[in-house]
């Protein structure tokens, strides 16, 4: 709901009249008065996938409401619509991934794999199957470890000396099971790059960093743009998307992290900063291809009401996953 609640107020600003669909028959969305909320009923998974029958319930909604365009928020309903989209009749689906290509950017060790091959620059990584293979890594410390397949930092650590490293795994420590992606720790600056692209073209685009707690700052940066454009010409990925990187300034080199193929959480940032990028997909097919970076580079703030809406969502979210799991 956090992440849905970013991408629906950004919606509303643009003048749309979000319909949310959401598994939880009571959802913090409902607290929401930018949209109306329906729930989705019958979620099941399959195989770690959403149930390809729900999008008889997605077809249905759009013709009791007279829906326009069907637009996937996170990572498993665009895997559903990327699989199944095809079958929706009554709305435009709009652009998302080859689903193939989902499942392999998901994976941090294959992204990895990509950026080597197109000798685009990252840190030095690795896979760890065990804790023998982990103990017995050559990476220069300090090295960080994580899950191969989660977001929002689930299972991060940093690990500052091997003896460290040696203590958390014969202390059953580590933040996460195995297998583990391990890649030596950039000291620098967090930078997101947010985009659009249309069938492997980067259409519109802006890098962004966080100078202080609730603060975001948007810039264009060339020579990232340029590794970004090169993956995604070479995967020829479509929709919308956000790739973590960091800055080393040692190297004075961008190195990209991991890529999210769905919409992000601070998103909302970028909206205010003058690039809604829920309402540029929405629209990718009218874009034209130099539409590039046109975002301020003024400081953004959210306003008092969306971050009372945020935290209200988060906390609501937290609860009720609390519940959940009594």
């Amino acid at each position: 709901p956090s992440l849905t609640w970013s991408v629906t107020r950004s919606l509303s600003l643009a003048g749309h009249r979000p319909v949310v669909m959401g598994w939880q028959r009571v959802s913090p969305m409902q607290l929401v008065p930018d949209c109306s909320y329906i729930h989705w009923r019958n979620v099941r998974w399959i195989g770690g996938e959403l149930d390809a029958a729900l999008v008889e319930q997605i077809e249905g909604t759009c013709r009791e409401r007279a829906i326009d365009i069907v637009v996937p928020v996170d990572y498993p309903s665009i895997m559903l619509l990327a699989e199944h989209g095809q079958s929706i009749r009554a709305a435009r689906v709009a652009a998302v991934p080859d689903a193939s290509l989902m499942r392999t950017l998901h994976d941090k060790y294959k992204f990895s794999g990509i950026l080597s091959r197109l000798g685009l620059p990252q840190p030095q990584t690795e896979i760890a199957q065990d804790a023998a293979a982990l103990a017995a890594t050559e990476l220069p410390f300090p090295i960080i470890t994580k899950p191969v397949d989660r977001w929002a930092s689930v299972g991060f650590q940093i690990h500052h000396t091997r003896l460290e490293l040696e203590q958390r795994i014969a202390q059953r420590q580590l933040g996460a099971e195995f297998p583990l992606l391990v890649q030596n720790f950039i000291a620098g600056q967090d930078v997101g790059f947010a985009f659009v692209a249309r069938h492997g073209q980067l259409i519109a685009h802006a890098a962004f960093e966080q100078p202080s707690r609730g603060v975001r700052r948007y810039f264009d940066a060339p020579r990232l743009r340029d590794h970004v454009a090169l993956l995604l010409r070479e995967t020829g990925y479509h929709g919308v998307g956000e790739i973590d990187t960091r800055y080393d300034p040692k190297a004075d080199e961008y190195r990209l992290l991991e890529v999210n193929p769905r919409f992000w959480a601070s998103m909302l940032y970028a909206t205010h900063a003058g690039m809604n990028f829920a309402d540029l997909l929405m629209h990718l097919d009218e874009l034209r291809s130099d539409t590039g970076f046109s975002a301020r580079i003024e400081p953004v703030r959210l306003s008092a009401y969306e971050v009372g809406m945020s935290r209200s969502v988060l906390l609501a979210e937290k609860a009720m996953n609390t519940v959940l799991q009594w």
